[in-house]
């Protein structure tokens, strides 16, 4: 077996670290064995990497002055591990990583996998990261894998090596993101929410890129036309202990119909709960999110961020982002619809997704690069 190193900048819960869980077991099957090394020193997501036998190592940086630290063990980590490929993940590892693997003469590629490069949402370290990366893709990797067109454009604008640029989406397993009837009427009994109830879902980590505040406002507009509406959301931080998120909320009225789930391992089984999916982001690329609740058959109403609109194609509601009022009106017209539309609008979605949006697609596509990458001269 082949092997490739994959660096990640951290192990929480992201779309980045859930995609590479998923993605590295479909690699096995086409002979590549892979070791993840992230900069950081802890992750809820390590846990779940150990229990799928996938080799974590972490360098252990907890500050920008420890960096230096790490790139000598980094590398010493990587002359060890031999690997024929190292793969990066996201700006601090694409920058850390493609420096060791130059020095060791070891092919490389980045992965970039968000489009919104404002500086009013990312960071001020990882906008001098993204400049610094400009200029370093044209000598640091082999080339340079987005998830989505988007996400592409908005780097190549900013400096970014056209010449190095490949483009794929992500992909969700179907297998495991299967509709369950009766996994329906379970999730509803558990939280206390009648079958004829209207539920929309929301799946995203509590940050500001993913914009809870302008859900929240536009569900509780509904809801005052729509008294019976139900709402699950989950995400890290996204509980009644986060006062950024629930401090405009009447705990005692919301918590009757508002269920604040924080991080799940069972998001799947979850998603059968849901009438309606809404993805509310300011910035996104390829949302896995969106993906999974297409393929489980759930109507989609998102942003117009990233490829969303080309994800979701014909069959799903697409609206501005930040703007409450077109989000009321866009999730009115779902609600609005009989339940045989709804999953009519469902079953368009989950075969599109099925058809162009699957795991094993998207592990083709980056095995085909790693072949690529390897054949010699």
């Amino acid at each position: 077996m082949k092997k490739i190193a994959h660096i990640i900048t951290g192990l929480g819960v992201g779309g980045a670290e859930t995609f590479l869980l998923r993605l590295i077991p479909e690699l096995e099957k086409s002979g590549f064995q892979s070791v993840v090394i992230y900069l950081t020193g802890t992750g809820d997501c390590v846990d779940a990497y150990a229990k799928k036998g996938i080799s974590v190592i972490s360098l252990g940086i907890t500050s920008p002055g420890h960096a230096v630290i790490g790139f000598w063990r980094l590398r010493a980590i990587l002359k060890k591990e031999a690997p024929d490929i190292v793969q990066t993940w996201m700006y601090h590892a694409n920058l850390l990583g493609g420096l060791a693997a130059k020095t060791l003469k070891i092919p490389v590629l980045w992965a970039i996998r968000q489009s919104n490069l404002s500086p009013k949402v990312n960071k001020k370290l990882t906008m001098t990261m993204i400049q610094i990366g400009a200029k370093l893709s044209k000598k640091n990797s082999g080339a340079v894998l987005y998830n989505s067109d988007a996400a592409r454009a908005a780097h190549e604008a900013v400096g970014f090596d056209r010449t190095k640029s490949i483009v794929f989406p992500n992909g969700v397993d179907p297998e495991k993101f299967m509709p369950n009837r009766s996994l329906r009427d379970e999730v509803r009994a558990k939280l206390g929410i009648t079958p004829d109830a209207i539920v929309i879902g929301h799946v995203a980590r509590y940050d500001v890129q993913k914009d809870h505040r302008t859900f929240l406002q536009a569900v509780n507009q509904i809801r005052k036309h729509n008294p019976s509406l139900n709402v699950i959301m989950v995400g890290d931080g996204v509980d009644w202990q986060n006062s950024d998120l629930t401090s405009d909320l009447d705990r005692d009225e919301a918590s009757q119909w508002l269920h604040l789930l924080g991080p799940r391992s069972d998001v799947a089984g979850l998603y059968n709960g849901m009438d309606i999916f809404c993805s509310s982001s300011i910035g996104e690329s390829c949302p896995n999110v969106v993906l999974e609740a297409m393929i489980m058959g759930l109507p989609c109403v998102a942003t117009d961020v990233g490829d969303v609109r080309q994800m979701v194609g014909d069959n799903g509601l697409v609206v501005p982002p930040s703007s409450v009022e077109k989000l009321v009106i866009a999730l009115t017209n779902v609600i609005d619809s009989d339940a045989d539309k709804r999953r009519s609008i469902g079953a368009s979605l989950r075969q599109r997704a099925r058809q162009e949006y699957t795991l094993g697609r998207a592990a083709s596509r980056f095995a085909e690069v790693y072949e690529q990458l390897l054949i010699p001269g």
